[in-house]
């Protein structure tokens, strides 16, 4: 689409089909029940996303690693014996194997990235299933062996920013320059609520930290992206991607000329692109489940690329800031 380089700082790959069929039936609930496909228009693994970026001249691209272990620890107490002593042993076996999952999801993404020079990863952890000890242990490893950056989901853990087993998270990511990065929302009671993190960024000044989807309030510009805009206007390491807010403009919901108002509120040198692929994809409505398989992702970078920026506030964006955070 361009010569200007492009890095999606923001994307979800899968293991294997099998795996994106999980993220398709289990985490987003999409079934034939619901109106959707029984198979989704993508499956997120390598093979595709290295397709995306070669249609679209993207240079490199960001693998958030993701294991919805929060759903799989509150699914797993359905199947958990009534009481007692049985109950405690087998409670603390379904979390010792959801944290080997979130490792060994890790150590899957550092052996791809080690295959693809085009790839990076940010590292998943849960600080609610993972002691401070596993949970340190696995970012220093994981950061030793490549990851760029760590990933967490409030919204996935239930917790909100300020929460204090977040804290040594901070604190270490802070002391290495390792920046974290943050689902977000301004939904009703949303624990990725970016103004709960005010208190870990007062406490943490210099950690880097990146809200996903620029606050992601259901009202343009409200809400959640206004206290996005606050904390950095507030706090000089406070980042915000572009992942999925750039469908607003796609869609025709925000204009081109809004969108480029507000990534200079946040602070150009501080906004990164993004598509959230393989997400955006999966998560069509119903009436878009026909899309090609890329026509959500693609359509973002269109919507980026045709933004009323000026060339070098589009290069940063699209690739000089990831690479300024990450050191790469």
């Amino acid at each position: 689409m361009t010569d200007m380089e492009i890095i999606d700082a923001h994307t979800h790959v899968l293991r294997s089909e099998e795996h994106g069929r999980e993220a398709f039936g289990y985490f987003l609930s999409r079934n034939p029940r619901s109106g959707h496909p029984a198979e989704p228009v993508a499956y997120g693994t390598v093979d595709e996303l290295r397709l995306m970026m070669g249609r679209n001249a993207v240079s490199r691209a960001n693998i958030l690693m993701f294991t919805w272990s929060g759903q799989y620890w509150r699914d797993g107490q359905y199947t958990l014996p009534d009481g007692g002593p049985q109950r405690a042993a087998a409670a603390e076996e379904l979390r010792r194997r959801i944290v080997e999952r979130i490792r060994d999801n890790n150590a899957w993404a550092a052996q791809t990235v080690s295959r693809h020079p085009e790839l990076t990863y940010f590292c998943g952890v849960d600080a609610v299933l993972m002691d401070e000890q596993t949970m340190l242990t696995e970012v220093q490893t994981r950061i030793a062996d490549g990851a760029s950056g760590v990933k967490i989901v409030p919204r996935d853990m239930r917790i909100r920013g300020d929460d204090p087993r977040l804290r040594p998270l901070f604190d270490w990511c802070m002391s290495q320059g390792v920046p974290v990065l943050t689902e977000s929302s301004g939904h009703k009671g949303a624990f990725g609520q970016p103004a709960g993190f005010e208190k870990a960024l007062a406490d943490f000044p210099r950690l880097t930290l990146v809200f996903a989807h620029c606050g992601h309030n259901p009202v343009f510009g409200e809400g959640a992206d206004a206290e996005v805009v606050e904390l950095a206007r507030r706090y000089d390491n406070v980042c915000a991607d572009l992942s999925l807010r750039l469908l607003e403009v796609a869609d025709g919901k925000v204009t081109a000329e809004q969108m480029a108002a507000h990534i200079r509120r946040i602070g150009v040198d501080r906004v990164l692109y993004g598509s959230n692929y393989v997400l955006a994809e999966l998560l069509q409505q119903v009436e878009g489940a026909g899309c090609p398989q890329l026509a959500r992702t693609e359509s973002q970078l269109r919507a980026f690329l045709e933004l009323p920026l000026a060339d070098e506030e589009k290069a940063a964006v699209a690739a000089g800031n990831f690479r300024r955070i990450t050191g790469g």
